[in-house]
């Protein structure tokens, strides 16, 4: 029995750690929307802050959000032509720990749990439901890591400023470099654009078919 539950427990590790090499970017996309833009419609894209009109930063994410619009069938337009006008913003927040408990060693050790909280025992995010056992004869590896919340709001409106559809995109990472985020961001709210009204999905990007 105790072979088994070591053999389990050492199982488990296996497949985080290789989780946590994969190459895939993960989001949750929340889309609300009243039509559907048409197949190669023309827009021009701002940011929704107009005192972000001038950034060279914000230059930099919407040049990232514009290549993903092309991918999906958008085209740019000029200030004075487009079909939708598409406003941007980012976002990301000072970070907050997170605490991941391993089980360790040989043998069997009652434990309660709840994710976001430890009562006697040791907390794991990867088992929300509460209550269980784990291995251990060496107690817990814990690891303790920052964690940051970035996000990406989407607008898009008809030229008379009659929104149809507004979305947001967040992930959690360990990089709060939002260069590197937006257009993994951007490519996660729109896929499978414009999504199910009113619905969040989870959103996988394989990275490497990318």
């Amino acid at each position: 029995m105790a072979q088994q539950i070591f053999r389990t427990a050492s199982i488990v590790i296996v497949a985080l750690a290789l989780s946590a090499c994969a190459s895939t970017f993960r989001s949750n996309v929340t889309s609300f929307h009243t039509t559907t833009p048409a197949a190669g419609a023309k827009v021009v894209l701002v940011p929704i802050d107009e005192a972000r009109q001038d950034s060279l930063e914000y230059r930099q994410y919407a040049s990232a959000i514009q290549g993903v619009l092309e991918r999906s069938g958008f085209v740019g337009a000029r200030e004075n032509t487009p079909d939708y006008v598409i406003g941007f913003d980012v976002a990301v927040n000072d970070g907050r720990e997170k605490i991941r408990a391993f089980p360790g060693g040989f043998g069997v050790t009652n434990r309660y749990w709840h994710s976001g909280y430890a009562w006697g025992g040791w907390w794991n995010p990867n088992y929300p439901f509460g209550g269980g056992f784990g291995a251990g004869y060496g107690g817990s590896d814990i690891t303790a890591r920052t964690v940051y919340l970035a996000e990406l709001r989407i607008e898009i409106r008809e030229p008379d400023g009659t929104m149809i559809f507004e979305a947001t995109a967040e992930t959690e990472s360990r990089s709060r470099s939002l260069p590197e985020l937006v257009p993994l961001l951007a490519a996660a709210l729109f896929e499978e654009f414009p999504g199910e009204n009113g619905k969040m999905r989870r959103v996988r990007l394989d990275l490497d078919a990318k």
